[in-house]
């Protein structure tokens, strides 16, 4: 008897224990309360949400069906550009009949992973400048598209407040260098 209870003490529960605390951080519901408090965001539910202010800008975070998330920065004016950068795989496969040139990369750790593209071969210093290379390149999910008033970016789970700020503070850079450039515009010079 006393064995029995040894084996639930010390092998049941602990398992338990660990698909619980999986279930808890994997579950927008369950999560994203506590990083909303740490994002200073406001947490919504149903479908699950965090949406504020980050660095002045407007952001989203919002559950996918498939499990993923997807982040949101909204720009204060539509640009005139597109970009985008991910997985080379994914952005090749997703390219459709036109598309811009590939960005020339700086960094050979983006080269060797990402593939960026923009529709303005002059915006390319700008917009993906070696800091943000470097950036980009450290971040193990990496997956956006900017066009029009928004950068929208999706990856697969939103653990812990680490990787939300990272991705809050790309998407935003890259908003940010979208604004250089409004629609009907010429940009910087």
């Amino acid at each position: 008897m006393l064995t029995a209870l040894l084996v639930v003490a010390f092998g049941v529960i602990p398992v338990g224990l660990y698909f619980w605390r999986e279930h808890k951080v994997t579950t927008p519901s369950l999560q994203w309360p506590v990083l909303g408090k740490i994002l200073n965001l406001n947490f919504e539910d149903a479908p699950p949400r965090l949406t504020g202010a980050w660095n002045g800008r407007e952001v989203l975070f919002e559950a996918l069906p498939d499990g993923g998330v997807r982040a949101t920065a909204k720009l204060n004016a539509a640009t005139r550009l597109r970009v985008e950068c991910g997985e080379k795989e994914l952005v090749t496969k997703r390219a459709g009949m036109v598309v811009p040139d590939p960005v020339e990369p700086i960094l050979p750790e983006f080269r060797d992973r990402l593939l960026a593209r923009c529709s303005d071969k002059a915006a390319v210093p700008t917009v993906f400048d070696e800091a943000m290379q470097h950036r980009l390149a450290g971040m193990p999910d990496v997956e956006f598209v900017g066009s029009g008033a928004t950068v929208v970016w999706t990856f697969p789970l939103l653990r812990d407040p680490d990787t939300a700020e990272a991705v809050l503070g790309a998407l935003c850079a890259v908003a940010d260098a979208l604004e250089g450039f409004p629609q009907g515009g010429k940009g910087l010079a």
